[in-house]
């Protein structure tokens, strides 16, 4: 891992999250993006630098952060009730391997059907021989 941790002067993500910071305002209007980055990577800095973004360490201020889990995690803890902006986007969300694990995905899926059913959803039309006709597009899976 050749990233440093790194941290804004100004107060943390979260605590500006519980004080109901986190609003967008961020320039999308404009075309024009600010970030943010929890960790240096000179890969993602020189992509951001080549596409006009601008860095900023505010704590509400920002369009896109890449952020590490642990950061992810920090700041959508369900305590501090943080949501996202409609111009706000980050790398990864809370408990993401429940669809980037094929496995997990396919237990979701599985249990979204499950609950279609229930309620009589037309989602969960199935065809006469038992298959269903809109949610049929997962191959068998297998967890070795």
């Amino acid at each position: 891992h050749d990233s440093a941790p790194r941290r804004s002067s100004s107060s943390s993500t979260a605590a500006a999250a519980a004080a109901g910071g986190g609003g967008g305002g961020g320039g999308s209007g404009g075309g024009h993006v600010r970030y943010r980055i929890d960790f240096e990577k000179k890969v993602l800095l020189a992509n951001f630098d080549q596409r006009g973004w601008t860095e900023t360490t505010s704590d509400a201020e920002w369009n896109f952060f890449w952020a590490s889990v642990g950061t992810v995690k920090q700041i959508f803890n369900p305590e501090l009730g943080f949501r996202l902006c409609d111009d706000q986007i980050v790398n990864h969300f809370p408990n993401h391997y429940e669809l980037t694990r094929k496995d997990l995905m396919v237990k979701n899926i599985k249990r979204y059907r499950k609950d279609l059913e229930k309620d009589g959803h037309p989602l969960a039309a199935r065809h006469a021989d038992g298959r269903y006709k809109y949610l049929h597009m997962f191959p068998l899976t297998f967890n070795l």
